[in-house]
């Protein structure tokens, strides 16, 4: 792949998008790029068309390296990872590593997009040796070679860098599971996974947790329930910390070394975290403060670099750091603790975002005059309250305009699940926006919507034995987990609906009706009507 990456006319400085991170070939893919001396530049080909056409043109892709040629239309010659070729030049004249792992050079290794408060995403531009320090580190974490590990996140995100190469240094075998088929639980167990890496909004979407020698939560908060369910089910559980623009992992509390997974635990090797005032000046244990991330793992910086946060990047000391924006404290047993964000950036099921990022882009569509996103519900998922021109009503018209939009722009999992109208943004004394007023709002509307779903499915029965109760229920959730009516005859995916929202729609049926609902039950009957008809049978049964 490096040789024909080479015939392609790619060299040193060069950036590749890759697409190929659900196939087998997603590492080797990594590893021919980087022996190339390129940049790879990660997609996943679930997001939508528009997002990964800006996301190389404003990178600058050289070429893409894809395991589905047939299906990329993003603009670039391509390289298949079946062999497909692009139109080539000289034959490859043999290529090594050693420029790639010169830590004197800052070579950038490869660029992540994140959300951007602009309305487009922003991309992180990594170098080699942050990388080849963060391997170095994952290499002596210790897990068996030989072992599995499930590789179970989007190959758009750096999380997925983490899921394959900490494994690989380890000589731990990767496999791949996808979240969005569903049956996560029973994959799990069928493909005997030994080394868990999940995200928490993953956890609280499984039953029952299988045994593993290791559980590594990441990509969110780890809520205390959790540790305790996972410290139950593993030897051993780590909680790794860090911002895109700290090399993926920036902390670990590791429970072999006698960590509370509660924490986000120490610095990894080559890295200083640190709790600071406004001034950046060191607070002692136990204040709080932001948490400063320095060392070998700070990131080259972005790839437009007057875009919005470039100014997180300081200097102190003669040192680079990068302001997270994360308030925490340290502990006086040396561990970190994390009590929240500065600002609006918010991660739902891994996936960052910044809520003006949703905010502009439904500011873009005619007849909006203001928003406000917010987060709500457990698992979170995002909602936005919509202030319309002149008293515009929120129809459904606007509302299918707007939804594409969000479509086009973002990945599911930060598509609004809640759209609702209000008539004006409420603000704080302060003069900043009452997200908490809007969010309050939402629950308001979303009650109503749910009282006429009930209503609706009241008007009469579709089959022997319904209990029309039972149907108005589920059409109640699946208007509160999509924000809008939902038809008896909806299909989950049709409408946009993901692993998030199926493991929401199960946790409140199972509430409201007080049966067992599971993930597998929403991913296999897909429409409202037949998941009624499945909670009747296992009533009738």
């Amino acid at each position: 792949m490096a040789d024909r990456l080479e015939r392609a006319g790619v060299g040193a400085g060069d950036r590749v998008a890759v697409m190929a991170g659900r196939s087998r070939y997603g590492l080797s893919s990594l590893l021919a790029i980087w022996a190339n001396g390129s940049s790879a530049v990660l997609l996943d080909e679930r997001h939508p068309a528009e997002r990964l056409r800006w996301i190389v043109a404003d990178a600058g892709c050289k070429v893409l390296v894809t395991s589905e040629p047939d299906d990329a239309d993003l603009g670039l010659a391509l390289i298949g990872t079946d062999g497909t070729e692009a139109a080539g030049a000289a034959p490859a004249t043999g290529l090594g590593w050693d420029d790639w792992a010169d830590t004197e050079r800052q070579a950038e290794a490869y660029v992540v997009y994140t959300s951007g408060t602009t309305g487009r995403p922003k991309g992180v531009r990594v170098g080699s040796a942050a990388l080849g320090n963060l391997l170095a580190e994952a290499a002596t974490l210790g897990f068996r070679p030989g072992s599995r590990a499930v590789v179970a996140v989007s190959p758009g995100f750096d999380g997925w860098l983490w899921s394959v190469l900490t494994p690989f240094v380890n000589g731990v075998t990767c496999v791949a599971v996808d979240p969005a088929l569903g049956n996560l639980e029973q994959a799990l167990a069928a493909r005997e996974i030994d080394n868990l890496c999940l995200t928490p909004s993953l956890y609280a979407a499984l039953t029952e947790l299988p045994r593993a020698e290791v559980a590594v939560v990441a990509g969110e908060r780890c809520p205390d329930a959790l540790v305790d369910r996972l410290r139950g089910a593993a030897d051993r559980v780590l909680n790794v910390y860090g911002p895109t623009e700290g090399t993926i992992a920036a902390t670990v509390a590791d429970t072999a070394r006698g960590d509370d997974p509660r924490t986000i635990g120490r610095p990894l090797a080559g890295y200083t975290v640190t709790v600071v005032d406004a001034d950046l000046n060191e607070l002692p244990a136990g204040e709080a403060g932001e948490l400063l991330i320095g060392g070998a793992g700070v990131a080259l910086g972005y790839v437009d670099p007057r875009a919005p946060g470039a100014e997180r990047f300081v200097e102190r000391g003669g040192a680079r750091y990068f302001r997270t924006g994360d308030h925490g404290t340290l502990r006086p047993d040396g561990q970190l603790s994390i009590l929240g964000r500065a600002d609006n950036q918010v991660k739902i099921g891994g996936f960052r975002i910044e809520l003006e990022e949703l905010e502009n882009i439904a500011g873009e569509e005619p007849g909006i005059e203001g928003a406000v996103a917010y987060t709500r519900g457990e698992p979170a998922t995002l909602a936005i309250g919509l202030q319309t021109a002149a008293g515009r009503p929120l129809d459904e018209e606007l509302r299918a305009r707007l939804a594409a939009r969000f479509a086009a722009r973002l990945p599911r999992q930060l598509c609004p699940a809640l759209l609702h109208r209000i008539a004006d943004i409420p603000l704080e004394p302060t003069g900043k926006v009452a997200r908490h007023a809007v969010a309050a709002l939402g629950e308001a509307a979303q009650a109503e919507q749910d009282e006429r779903a009930v209503r609706a499915a009241a008007g009469g029965s579709d089959g022997p034995g319904r209990d029309d109760h039972v149907l108005g229920s589920v059409l109640a959730a699946w208007g509160g987990a999509f924000g809008h009516t939902v038809d008896q005859d909806a299909d989950f995916f049709d409408i946009g609906g993901h692993s998030l929202l199926a493991a929401q729609l199960a946790s409140r049926i199972e509430t409201d009706l007080g049966v067992t609902v599971t993930i597998n039950d929403v991913l296999t009957t897909r429409t409202p009507g037949a998941l009624a008809r499945r909670i009747d049978e296992t009533r009738a049964a």
